[in-house]
């Protein structure tokens, strides 16, 4: 019989003990894990900010220097209304497709998210394929890596453009990290792009013609630069491939990387629609407010007239864009003339009360068209352009009482390239668009003083004044303004030739106020009075004393005795200042700012950077 002592119990954790143990265990676990997973979140969360600087750094690098070396940059701030839109603002702008929290389409246009500038070359077709900077083998400027060039730069045909638009533009605008909706597709967001193309292409002749392949052609025939949905263009274009393949093939993303998208929206917590877009990487011409302009030295004609009233003003920096106002001060006035945007036109007013306005715009479409030159004038083509003069309904000089009321003005025209106002206009620019640009007097209408010399007023009226044109002088038309000193051009009889002899229509010279003019020649005043003594007056022309005027007409027609004059006139004064607010594409500010999102909270991750970059090689 065995003893009662020799009973052993085997003893067990009991199920409480082990609930105990586990509970426990996944409490010290807890405390030793969160830390550690925190601090892995952490650490993939500085990661993601440290690439997010890495990344700002480098674009801003890249872009800033290729900017800086270009040698023509293309205005893109043609901006006129808020970027906060549903309708596009202009063409400078552009398009941005989005959806908002339910899912509904968006479009808004935003400024400033596109550059083009024109890469500088370093070689021309008579240099050949030697580097004439450094006498290597010249490499094309979108092959060159890391080699800047050296200056001086010529401007070359390829153009760069950095632009924000979606990773495949064939898909809609989709954000895993902003979107609430589930949805299966891949994200899309907008990301950085450079293409590198050229506007021109040489053809089998061996001519330039516009890029079809990219852009369509305006009116003229030219290549539409500025378009705000070129990359999602589906169209084919003329070589048979729709214009997003062909910008496809010359573009290339810039710094993608997941999680990354350079625009940020504003959703309206409650509705879950887009209240606001806002680029992420913009860039923005230079901006210069109140410049005192600078009047250029005068000329030779002009430095023989005591106390010239210069005609030219220059502003420190050239490349201006659209919109900019030149305001003149007379008199210690700040509201005296200013040039403003109306639609797409420049106006120059008087105030706000004056109904006097003269269109920038249409004067120098005038311009460009040669209807002021009378080398290429054109009846045809300048009588279908817009009358620079407005004022109500129709030109200002059709006024009837305009030689008793003449009207103050201070017309000018700008260089936005060359940061300049003109205050030259020629003074056949008075008058409807297709007339003669050209002043014709008659020499046997000339007047003799009681010293016996001969002289013409240009401020009478010319011989093509009839009561239809109303041919009037600017110089009697207008208030206080004179003729801009060495602009005049005289053509008249060859007053050297034999009598009976049809004399050859030949140019005058000047000759300064303190010689008596001979055969030939004239002496001219260019700023006087509008009465008193003829000497006096302004537009006062005159010849030689002993001119002999033929008679008889040419078998064109003409007169023997036909005088020719163009001049330009001025209406500013030595005391006026010039002051020009504007954008200068001479300098931009790259502002940067780059989006990534947390990896684990898809909380936005910003790091912005902005600089000024000065664009040396921009030639005014």
């Amino acid at each position: 019989m065995k003893g009662a002592g020799n009973t052993r119990r085997k003893r067990a954790f009991t199920l409480v003990e082990i609930l105990v143990v586990m509970a426990i265990t996944a409490i010290m676990l807890g405390l030793l894990l969160g830390p550690m997973l925190q601090s892995f979140n952490f650490t993939r969360r500085v990661q993601r900010v440290t690439q997010a600087q890495d990344m700002a750094r480098d674009l801003m690098e890249t872009i800033s220097r290729e900017i800086a070396d270009a040698a023509y940059v293309f205005d893109n701030s043609r901006v006129f209304n808020p970027p906060v839109t549903s309708n596009p603002v202009n063409d400078a702008t552009l398009r941005f497709d989005l959806v908002d929290r339910r899912g509904n389409p968006v479009t808004f246009y935003l400024p400033y998210t596109k550059i083009d500038f024109v890469l500088p070359e370093r070689v021309t077709d008579s240099t050949g394929v030697i580097d004439p900077t450094d006498g290597s083998d010249y490499v094309p400027p979108d092959r060159r890596v890391g080699r800047p060039p050296a200056l001086p730069v010529l401007a070359g045909r390829t153009v760069v453009r950095y632009f924000i638009a979606r990773r495949d533009p064939s898909r809609p605008y989709s954000n895993r990290n902003e979107q609430l909706l589930a949805t299966t597709a891949a994200d899309n967001p907008y990301i950085l792009w450079r293409a590198q193309f050229v506007l021109y292409d040489r053809d089998s002749s061996g001519n330039f013609v516009p890029n079809t392949r990219l852009f369509k052609l305006d009116a003229n025939g030219q290549p539409i630069l500025d378009e705000p949905g070129f990359f999602y263009d589906t169209r084919p274009a003329p070589n048979g491939r729709s214009y997003m393949q062909n910008w496809l093939e010359v573009s290339r993303p810039v710094a993608d990387v997941e999680d990354m998208d350079l625009v940020n929206v504003q959703y309206d917590q409650r509705t879950g629609q887009i209240v606001q877009v806002t680029p992420l990487i913009q860039f923005l011409p230079g901006v210069v407010v109140d410049d005192p302009a600078t009047p250029t030295a005068l000329d030779e004609a002009a430095n023989e007239v005591p106390n010239a009233v210069p005609a030219v003003y220059m502003t420190r920096k050239g490349g201006w864009s659209y919109p900019f106002v030149v305001t003149v001060y007379r008199n210690g006035f700040a509201t005296a003339y200013t040039t403003g945007v109306v639609g797409d036109q420049l106006l120059v007013s008087r105030g706000n009360s004056d109904p006097f306005r003269f269109n920038i715009t249409a004067y120098q479409m005038m311009t460009m068209a040669g209807c002021y030159d009378e080398g290429t004038w054109r009846p045809d083509v300048c009588s279908s352009l817009p009358d620079p003069w407005i004022q109500g309904g129709g030109s200002w000089e059709r006024n009837p009482n305009s030689l008793d009321a003449p009207y103050p003005y201070l017309p000018f025209a700008v260089d936005p390239r060359a940061g300049m106002v003109n205050f030259a206009i020629p003074a056949v620019a008075v008058f409807r668009p297709g007339e003669r640009p050209v002043f014709e007097y008659l020499a046997r209408n000339t007047q003799v003083d009681e010293s016996g010399r001969r002289y013409l007023l240009l401020s009478e009226p010319d011989i093509n004044n009839t009561a239809s044109n109303n041919r009037q002088s600017p110089l009697r038309l207008l208030q206080g303004v004179s003729i801009v000193p060495g602009s005049e051009r005289i053509w008249g009889p060859d007053q050297t030739a034999p009598p009976g002899v049809e004399p050859r229509l030949v140019p005058y010279t000047r000759v300064p106020w303190n010689v008596t003019p001979g055969p030939n020649q004239y002496r001219i005043n260019y700023r006087g009075t509008r009465n008193g003594h003829p000497t006096l007056q302004t537009g006062y022309v005159e010849f030689w004393a002993l001119w002999q005027v033929p008679s008889g007409t040419r078998a064109d027609g003409t007169p023997y005795d036909l005088l020719r004059v163009t001049y330009a006139v001025q209406a500013n004064t030595g005391s006026d200042v010039v002051k020009v607010d504007y954008m200068t594409r001479s300098e931009y500010t790259l502002a940067i700012n780059v989006k990534l999102y947390d990896p684990t909270t898809s909380d936005p991750l910003f790091m912005s950077l902005t600089t000024q970059v000065r664009v040396r090689n921009l030639l005014r």
